[in-house]
């Protein structure tokens, strides 16, 4: 029987340092073709529109609720293609609970050892510093078991889960260390792989990465904030630039 392919996230943690990838909203032919000749990373935020059919970019609901006019992305199946002759890793970003069928067959044609499949999952929906009247974009919600039965599909695909409003101050003192347990125990449960707590990089210490670590939960720091030379232990780092994204091996 043949072995299966090790995970993105298996590699990083293997490989004992961080692994920097880039984020982006807005993924044009240029950026592509760039970071495909650097060998580095690619971000596709993965929605539909009222007909079912997929695009790169956010939900319909962001844009009426936040003003913000479309991202001016590639189409999405000639991106797809691209990556498909590459060996780069992907982000998949499912940002409309619809879009699960299009993000599966993105991971098929990628290959699931590639692809880190996030999106953000109602059980890690919180309050606590969430700005009075910031809207809450109610189709980007989906729970652990969609990313559960995604790892039963594909075993050797990332999952990432990230959390919304929780408090700010979180990683500051050990009085909250027993709710960053609750949450590595639902993510140990649901074999979730990765992490975003989305709460200020600056904040991120060893001790919170070990807190994961020690569960083999990888934490998701945004370097381009964290001053990422203090921290010692292996993470998944975002950064918008992609110069900073680190190259494949």
């Amino acid at each position: 029987m043949p072995c299966m392919a090790l995970s993105l996230a298996r590699k990083v943690l293997n490989s004992g340092r961080p692994f920097v990838l880039l984020h982006t909203w807005t993924v044009t032919k240029s950026l592509l073709a760039q970071a495909i000749k650097e060998n580095r990373s690619m971000d596709l935020d993965v929605s539909v529109d009222e007909a079912g059919n997929p695009y790169l970019g956010h939900p319909n609901e962001y844009h009426v609720k936040t003003g913000e006019p479309f991202f001016d992305s590639m189409p999405m199946w000639e991106a797809v293609e691209a990556l498909a002759r590459s060996r780069i890793p992907v982000i998949v970003d499912c940002k409309q609970y619809d879009a699960w069928p299009v993000v599966e067959e993105i991971v098929k044609q990628l290959r699931p050892e590639r692809c880190l499949v996030h999106s953000f999952v109602s059980e890690l929906k919180f309050d606590a510093s969430r700005v009075q009247g910031e809207p809450d974009f109610l189709v980007e919600w989906s729970s652990l078991e969609t990313l559960r039965e995604l790892k039963r599909k594909f075993p050797s695909v990332t999952t990432s889960a990230s959390a919304k409003w929780l408090p700010a101050d979180l990683l500051l003192s050990e009085t909250n260390d027993a709710l960053l347990v609750r949450i590595a125990a639902l993510l140990t449960e649901h074999a979730v792989d990765t992490i975003c707590l989305n709460v200020p990089d600056s904040t991120f210490s060893d001790r919170v990465l070990r807190l994961f670590l020690e569960l083999g939960i990888l934490a998701h720091v945004g370097i381009d904030h964290a001053g990422p030379a203090r921290l010692s232990e292996v993470y998944i780092g975002e950064t918008d630039r992609l110069e900073l994204a680190s190259e494949c091996d």
